[in-house]
């Protein structure tokens, strides 16, 4: 290359980068980092600290001009927005909205981890409510299940005037192997079986609690008859059913309720005493009555608030004062 074109590339470099020589090169340099930024951020950062370092540089008014109104705006837009304010604070530590910023941030920040322990108690409030729903579900199935299965066996009881040992094995089952232990004096043995359950009442889970006592009659040691009784135990087998609180001194529900509770006595005592063979005529206080095999089934219902429900099995005994009943003279 010739000494003339050298001359004439210095020259052309000298007009290029009249500031660089003739201004302050940092200067220039944090200008030119303020114009080569690549992201909003940046440039804010870059611009900022151009105008702190160099308040009445060479180029004070194109910058002011461009960062005045842009940090302005992005205050503005970040102001809901956490991850925005962070990435101010991040390249305007000494910006002119960086205390309300860092006020913002906090003020976010309590709000959120607020709302993170108020859901994570409303989490846990939901799952105790559910967890208390399944087990209150379960709950009433057993009580229905075992209640149901109880009436089953005492209507398939055959042995009468038989020792208690002749019972159902999965009755005796019941009587002797679980707890608590059966209790005999003199010609009565009884065994409390005690059930716990909830229904929805008054939008809670309402408590309940019922002893079911099984009773065996005996006469010289032979069984004569079986029960099965409890306060208000058909209410309180309906509430399991239906899934509904039965109101107390309501006549026409606690009537329901009875109703309710004899679907469940009929399904049970079908497989022994079928009802198309066995049904029989019920007498109030008597609530249903089978009577077929020689074996006499019989719900009688508690007549006051708060008494007994009581179901009973026993050996049919004929009335012989009675006459066969005649179609006629000669018949």
């Amino acid at each position: 290359m010739s000494r003339a074109s050298l001359l004439l590339l210095w020259l052309c470099l000298s007009c290029a980068s009249t500031a660089r020589i003739t201004g302050d090169f940092g200067e220039y340099r944090s200008y030119r980092e303020y114009r080569v930024s690549t992201t909003l951020e940046a440039r804010l950062g870059a611009a900022e600290r151009y105008l702190r370092a160099y308040p009445q540089g060479d180029y004070q008014k194109e910058v002011r001009d461009w960062y005045v109104p842009a940090e302005k705006r992005y205050f503005k837009l970040a102001w809901d927005t956490p991850p925005r304010l962070r990435a101010y604070l991040d390249a305007l530590p000494h910006g002119p909205h960086a205390e309300e910023v860092a006020e913002r941030i906090g003020e976010l920040d309590s709000r959120r981890v607020y709302a993170e322990r108020r859901e994570q108690r409303m989490l846990g409030h939901a799952q105790d409510i559910e967890q208390r729903l399944a087990r209150a579900a379960e709950q009433r199935r057993g009580f229905v299940r075992e209640l149901s299965r109880l009436i089953e066996l005492l209507g398939a009881t055959r042995s009468f005037a038989e020792p208690t040992s002749e019972l159902a094995p999965e009755l005796l089952v019941r009587l002797r192997e679980r707890p608590p232990q059966l209790h005999c004096e003199g010609d009565r043995c009884q065994k409390v079986f005690s059930f716990s359950y909830a229904v929805p009442e008054d939008k809670a889970l309402a408590e309940r609690s019922i002893d079911v006592s099984l009773q065996i009659r005996l006469e010289r040691g032979l069984v004569q008859e079986l029960t099965l009784s409890g306060p208000e135990l058909l209410t309180r087998l309906a509430e399991a059913i239906s899934v509904r609180a039965v109101p107390p001194l309501n006549p026409q529900a606690s009537a329901e309720a009875v109703g309710q509770a004899l679907e469940i006595v009929n399904a049970a005592l079908d497989s022994s005493l079928p009802r198309a063979r066995c049904e029989g005529e019920a007498v109030s206080p008597v609530v249903l009555e089978r009577r077929c095999d020689g074996v006499r089934f019989t719900v009688l219902a508690g007549t006051e608030p708060g008494a007994d429900d009581r179901l009973g099995v026993q050996r049919e005994t004929l009335d012989r004062t009675k006459k066969p009943h005649s179609k006629g003279a000669g018949g």
